[in-house]
């Protein structure tokens, strides 16, 4: 069955999907070092993201701080 194809999502959507991922991974840590640092790694990359998209929409630019390879 192919895929729905879902409407592109405003920034404020994108910023709410990424607050809404964060709180999903929550604060627990993983039982193996691997899983734990899976986690954190995820966390820090979901609220650089976060903020380097805030920071987008307010200096108006398409260019996301930190995030590399953007074309």
């Amino acid at each position: 069955m192919p895929r729905k194809r879902l409407q592109p999502l405003t920034d404020i959507e994108v910023h709410e999907r990424l607050c809404a991922a964060t709180e999903a991974i929550g604060d627990a840590s993983g039982v193996t070092i691997r899983g734990n640092t899976a986690l954190e790694t995820a966390r820090r990359a979901l609220v650089m993201l976060q903020l380097a998209l805030v920071q987008a929409m307010e200096d108006r630019t398409d260019k996301l701080t930190g995030v590399k390879d953007q074309d």
